[in-house]
């Protein structure tokens, strides 16, 4: 049975075909009308339409013209408008932060990291500081700030940026979108940091034209003389789409820690993870094992085609890998053609600052609210 069109629906047509339109022209523009059109199958009404209130928006601009064989007419091209501005990404971790800096057509500018010595309540005045000298050490991007996207361990409430309960940070219902917004005047998404991972593999990773992975973040800290496996997430990408449960909290494993501790790991064998052709020594059999176990339960309860390892641990060497993939298919139970393949993150540690600062371009550029800009980042003034 076909469901009725109401205004609900149609306004979900019009962003997807908006954001369709968009990501085309961040991936391969400048492209014609023409050119689009093929791509996306829009109808050219639909698409004249799309592109003109682009346009007006400023969010995509003319470049120039392309000669259309056996047409003669040439066809005017366009691209994402390079002078729009740009938005930020922030991954925060334990006791630092990682930031990245966008610009509108998606493209990485800088990256940057910083310590963090204050609690999370006073966020947003630190990344504010941060910005300020990244100016006088850069200068100022093209354009206004658009928007930030901030990703942390915890349970998250994506659609108002509460942080609903964070054991790592010691907070409950606290509102980290609202302190940046009241700061910078712009819009902010805040979500799980292995979410915001996940949705840079789905779109730009190892789990591209994928349906069904689970992206598996593993954070270390530093301990002394040793690293410390600090927190755990995990992202369930299922037919297509991120789910988050009915109370955002699907993927939340970070308990399993307290039961059974993965101990630590010396900077020698870190780095031996961290390189892609570096040997499997012995001693990191046991933290092999503990992550095959941990995905064991989790592969046998969703299913996926792919596990996707990132975070901070950097895990990357092939001969770890393998030997999870091998200890992971061992152990589940056994389906006929079924083999869950383990690969590292393409990513890596910048996985969820890129995964937040695409998610609030993608809301800047296709939301149908008119974009307000503001030259300055200072502090936002009230009546």
């Amino acid at each position: 049975m076909n469901r009725p069109l109401t205004k609900s629906n149609q306004l979900c047509t019009a962003v997807n075909n908006r954001r369709l339109v968009i990501h085309l022209l961040q991936q391969s523009g400048p492209l014609s009308r023409h050119q689009l059109a093929e791509s996306t199958g829009l109808r050219h009404s639909s698409l004249t339409y799309i592109t003109r209130d682009l346009i007006e928006r400023g969010i995509i601009r003319t470049h120039g013209k392309r000669e259309n064989p056996g047409m003669g007419k040439k066809q005017v091209l366009l691209e994402i408008n390079p002078n729009l501005g740009w938005v930020l990404g922030v991954s925060i971790e334990n006791d630092a932060a990682s930031l990245v800096f966008l610009d509108a057509q998606g493209h990485v500018m800088d990256r940057d990291r910083m310590l963090l010595r204050e609690p999370i309540e006073f966020f947003a005045k630190v990344l504010h500081n941060r910005i300020t000298g990244w100016f006088a050490r850069h200068g100022k991007p093209k354009g206004q700030l658009l928007g930030i996207g901030v990703g942390m361990t915890g349970i998250v409430n994506p659609n108002t940026g509460v942080i609903l309960r964070s054991t790592r940070f010691k907070l409950e219902n606290f509102n980290l979108a609202q302190s940046l917004q009241e700061l910078f005047d712009v819009p902010v998404c805040v979500d799980n940091d292995s979410n915001f991972a996940a949705q840079a593999e789905a779109t730009s990773g190892n789990a591209v034209d994928t349906d069904d992975f689970l992206y598996f973040l593993v954070n270390t800290s530093d301990e002394k003389q040793a690293y410390a496996i600090s927190s755990l997430g995990a992202s369930l990408y299922l037919n297509g789409k991120l789910c988050r449960g009915a109370h955002f909290g699907a993927g939340e494993i970070d308990t399993l820690l307290d039961s059974k501790p993965y101990g630590t790991v010396e900077a020698q064998h870190l780095l031996a993870m961290a390189d892609r052709d570096g040997k499997f020594v012995d001693e990191l059999i046991p933290i092999a094992d503990h992550i095959a176990d941990t995905l064991v339960l989790m592969t046998d309860l969703i299913d996926p085609s792919i596990v996707i390892v990132g975070g901070n641990l950097g895990l990357a060497n092939q001969q770890m890998l393998s030997y999870i993939q091998q200890r992971v298919n061992e152990k589940n139970v056994p389906i006929p053609m079924r083999h869950i393949k383990v690969v590292a993150s393409a990513h890596m540690d910048h996985g969820v600052c890129l995964g937040a600062a695409s998610v609030a371009l993608d809301q800047a550029l296709v939301s149908e609210d008119p974009l307000v800009l503001s030259d300055e980042i200072s502090p936002a003034h009230h009546a």
